[in-house]
């Protein structure tokens, strides 16, 4: 099992070198999307939705997933069936379920997920997996090895995945938890009833 983790962690340092940060502004974005995973046993539901001209489209996968939760490895569980509910959809930015560089590789799900997909993607987790939360101004940052990988608004944790940097975070975050990632989160949990 050692290998295969030290096989995982290459793969995330591949990614990390791999990953563009980059001003997007969120006022340039007219499709967004959102993903989240629910599960089952070992059944998994990813819920995406893309909204875009205040019409939502929907769409739930499911599938086997083997492997159990690890801490700093959620993209091997989760980002296949994420992606696969994506495809088809075209999406200015994706927000999912998870964290982007706050990542102690700089490489959480958000991050793969973006890399793989060479899209626009912003991570907002439920809680903190690595890092000091420093406050700067009115601001809370995420800091790891004395960079600003992300910020914290609220309860919830936002951090660039791809494409996307700490003002697109911050600008997303200042309006409150994102309402489409709550219908992703909603229609997973729905999905495996």
């Amino acid at each position: 099992m050692d290998y295969f983790f030290n096989f995982l962690k290459l793969f995330q340092g591949l990614v990390a070198k791999n990953v563009k940060i980059t001003h997007l502004g969120l006022d340039n974005v007219s499709s967004i999307c959102a993903i989240d995973v629910a599960y089952k046993g070992n059944i998994g539901f990813a819920a995406a939705i893309r909204k875009a001209d205040n019409q939502i489209e929907k769409r739930v996968i499911s599938g086997n997933i083997d492997l159990p939760y690890v801490p700093g490895f959620l993209f091997i569980r989760e980002a296949p069936i994420m992606i696969k509910a994506l495809e088809g959809f075209q999406c200015d930015l994706i927000l999912v379920d998870g964290h982007g560089l706050a990542h102690p590789r700089k490489s959480g799900i958000a991050t793969v997920i973006g890399v793989l997909i060479d899209k626009p993607v912003i991570g907002v987790a439920k809680s903190k997996l690595i890092g000091e939360i420093v406050n700067e101004g009115n601001r809370e940052y995420i800091i790891v090895n004395g960079e600003k990988v992300g910020i914290k608004s609220g309860k919830y944790f936002y951090s660039p995945g791809n494409l996307t940097d700490l003002d697109d975070c911050i600008s997303l975050s200042s309006k409150g938890y994102p309402d489409i990632l709550k219908l992703a989160d909603k229609l997973s949990k729905e999905a495996k009833k």
